[in-house]
Formats: structure tokens, C-alpha cells, sequence
């Protein structure tokens, strides 16, 4: 099982950030606070929102980066590179899905204060414009290209 090495470059930048990703969460799940130096600056910068509120707890943060696990594993078998127990025609499908909500993440972090006012003027507003929502995006084209036929 080959592929092209046109479809293998973005195959291995996806797969490299989703697996990096995943262990961002699996950290947090353990209860690192960077890049915060406690649990509110932490949920200010990546969540976004008010002083005060929490962060998703380590069950949700643990099912993200195993989700971001699987995404890797997806855009790996579904582009030929890894021999998944799962038929490829299934894993392009399932790749273009998440390509699809990445791509819909991507642009709305461009229009987050708008809808999630709170989140003005904090760090995530920051962030989300000139880093998550391109990271988003970023991943959406190389998913799609990895898995193109």
C-alpha cells in the first residue's frame, strides 16, 4: 500500500500535527497549565470566555486527543501510508468529514468575538485569529489533499 509522495507530504505534515496535538491534550488531561501559569489563564488562552470558568475536565480533554489520535491514524490510512483493520474506501470519507468541520472551525475563530463576545479582548481573541483558526485551516487542506484520490 504506496502512495504518491504528492499525497505523502501533507499526509505526514497532518498526521505530525494531529499526533503533536494530542499530546498538548493528553498533557492538559494531566493537568499541565501551559501555556497558562494556572487555571485561569489557562481556559483564558485556549478556551476563551470570562475570569473564573473552568476548562472541560480531563475526561473531555482525554476524549480530544484520543479523537486527535484517530484523525492521524485516519489521514495515515486513508491516504495508503498505514494499513488500518478498517477498509480505505471508509477512512476517505471519514477524513473529508473532518476536513469539513476543521475547515468550518477555521473560519469561525474569524468570527468568534462576534458570536462568543466574551471572549474579546482576552487572549484567545488573540489567538484564535492569528494562530488556532490558521492551525485549523492548515489542517483541513493538508486532510484533504492527503486523502485525494
Amino acid at each position: 500500500m504506496s502512495a504518491p509522495l504528492s499525497a505523502s507530504i501533507p499526509t505526514i505534515v497532518a498526521a505530525v500535527m494531529f499526533i503533536v496535538l494530542a499530546g498538548v491534550h493528553a498533557y492538559w488531561a494531566l493537568g499541565g497549565m501551559w501555556p497558562g501559569t494556572d487555571a485561569n489563564s489557562l481556559h483564558r488562552t485556549v478556551v476563551g470566555g470570562a475570569p473564573g470558568r473552568h476548562s472541560p475536565g480531563s475526561t473531555a480533554t482525554w476524549m480530544v486527543a484520543a479523537i486527535l489520535l484517530a484523525a492521524a491514524l485516519t489521514v495515515l490510512g486513508g491516504a495508503g501510508l498505514l494499513p488500518l483493520p478498517v477498509p480505505r474506501r471508509w477512512l476517505r470519507p471519514a477524513a473529508l468529514l473532518g476536513a469539513a468541520v476543521l475547515l468550518l472551525r477555521g473560519l469561525q475563530g474569524f468570527v468568534d468575538v462576534r458570536m462568543r463576545p466574551e471572549t474579546a479582548g482576552g487572549p484567545f481573541a488573540r489567538l484564535n485569529v492569528w494562530f488556532y483558526s490558521p492551525l485549523c485551516l492548515a489542517l483541513a487542506v493538508c486532510t484533504a489533499l492527503a486523502v485525494r484520490q
